[in-house]
């Protein structure tokens, strides 16, 4: 039967292959060698053996099966090029959020279970020193630099939340206007680090690198107009 969408079918149809660093590079020998497999991979059977050790069958759950499946994925692929070449062939447009998002999840519970985020938060909220337009400024910095390692709006919120709360009511500042603070720094660093574009990259066959010139840009300029508005709000 003929079919009435060519244009879906001639693409889902053609191969794809993955544009490639210069071999000598180190990137490019990272996203060739079993060693980066490895590294995420044996923890994450480790981390099984023992919990399905200490559970029996109970802890088998939506995320350990998520787990399990990234980590044979990776090591039957042998290498995390040819494993994310073969997540982009079988999920174009949104290969890089199937990929990216169960990674950050496991960095979400590093930094939340180790209390490096409450750290972060505290230190940038102590550096205020009591002065509510600093604390609003330094808890707008501190959320863009947790950001960058919890990407997740949600995520972000239940690690620095209690920190930022806590310093509004110590320097007896607008805790909505701490709230908003946390939000815009959260949004600040995703104009370096931009998921909007992750289908688009994928769709298209451009790197991130490629554009991460322009999102910095796009990054200190509005850092700069977002503290200046925390000031004098």
């Amino acid at each position: 039967m003929p079919s009435s969408s060519p244009v879906p079918d001639a693409y889902c149809q053609v191969p794809f292959s993955p544009p490639s660093d210069p071999p000598g590079r180190l990137p490019a020998f990272l996203d060739r060698s079993p060693l980066v497999v490895w590294c995420v991979a044996l923890p994450a059977f480790i981390w099984l053996a023992l919990r399905f050790h200490e559970r029996g069958l109970g802890a088998l759950d939506l995320n350990s099966a998520n787990l399990a499946f990234l980590a044979l994925g990776l090591v039957l692929h042998n290498s995390a090029s040819r494993y994310a070449a073969a997540i982009e062939d079988g999920a174009r447009g949104c290969a890089g959020i199937i990929l990216q998002f169960p990674l950050y999840a496991g960095i979400l519970g590093m930094i939340r279970g180790s209390g490096l985020g409450a750290a972060v938060s505290g230190a940038f909220a102590g550096a205020a020193g009591g002065s509510e337009p600093l604390l609003r400024v330094m808890t707008f910095c501190s959320a863009g630099l947790v950001n960058l390692f919890v990407p997740s709006g949600g995520g972000q919120w239940a690690v620095q939340a209690p920190i930022a709360l806590q310093a509004a009511a110590d320097a007896d500042a607008d805790p909505g206007a701490i709230v908003m603070a946390v939000a815009y720094g959260d949004q600040w660093t995703n104009m370096l680090q931009p998921f909007w574009a992750l289908p688009l990259l994928a769709i298209t066959g451009v790197k991130a690198r490629d554009i991460v010139g322009y999102t910095a840009i796009a990054l200190v300029a509005g850092g700069a107009w977002m503290c200046l508005c925390l000031i004098l709000l």
